[in-house]
């Protein structure tokens, strides 16, 4: 299920404004929130987030989640900088923006890398070895849950349930589904997603 769906089956599907004033009462510090600096701001093209606000009928609360989804869209994660611009157009506080944000674990503030491991935890893939694929995963990459690598090739995440018990233990990687992963091949498995990237790395470094 996509980002966006997700969303629209919520329980804030119409986002509406009390839900978003309903936020103040987390318990979230200024200074906890990130940050735009300096490096961000000049590697972030804010002109696509610029945009999506040009283009909000008007500076209604309501449109928070909505464009929150948009630029997610873009950018595959919330870039502090165009975070500032959606507090400025929609008159929301830091807080109310990032309680938001925490509320739904599918938009992301930090970038992730280029393909996204969503490793299924439910029942039947935990019996049958998704905490070894983890460690696995740690092994070679030195990510947990929630970290992504230093070349910026993969983000992990976990999954309560991706809805296909029968082929446990499954992942999602990127685009592509794999089911009944035999653990002791899940580096031969990235392995594979890495070979891809080869060219296009050397490439890079070449230049």
């Amino acid at each position: 299920m996509s980002a966006d769906q997700v969303i629209a089956h919520s329980p804030h599907a119409e986002w509406s404004t009390d839900f978003i004033h309903s936020v103040k009462v987390y318990p979230m510090e200024t200074n906890e929130s990130p940050v735009a600096t300096e490096e961000e701001v000049e590697e972030i093209d804010i002109a696509p987030a610029e945009e999506i606000i040009k283009n909000l009928p008007d500076d209604s609360r309501g449109h928070l989640i909505p464009t929150l989804q948009k630029i997610h869209d873009v950018y595959r994660f919330l870039p502090a900088p165009a975070m500032e611009l959606v507090m400025e157009a929609l008159n929301v506080s830091r807080a109310e923006l990032y309680g938001v944000i925490s509320f739904y674990p599918q938009l992301l503030i930090t970038e992730p890398g280029k393909y996204i491991i969503k490793l299924c935890y439910g029942t039947a893939c935990f019996v049958k070895g998704a905490p070894i694929i983890g460690d696995k995963i740690n092994d070679g990459f030195h990510i947990r849950p929630g970290e992504t690598d230093g070349s910026k090739l993969f983000t992990l995440q976990t999954a309560s349930c991706l809805g296909n018990c029968g082929a446990a233990p499954m992942a999602i990687i990127g685009e592509d589904t794999h089911g009944t992963i035999d653990p002791e091949k899940t580096l031969d498995i990235l392995g594979e997603y890495k070979l891809e990237d080869a060219p296009e790395t050397e490439e890079a470094t070449a230049s």
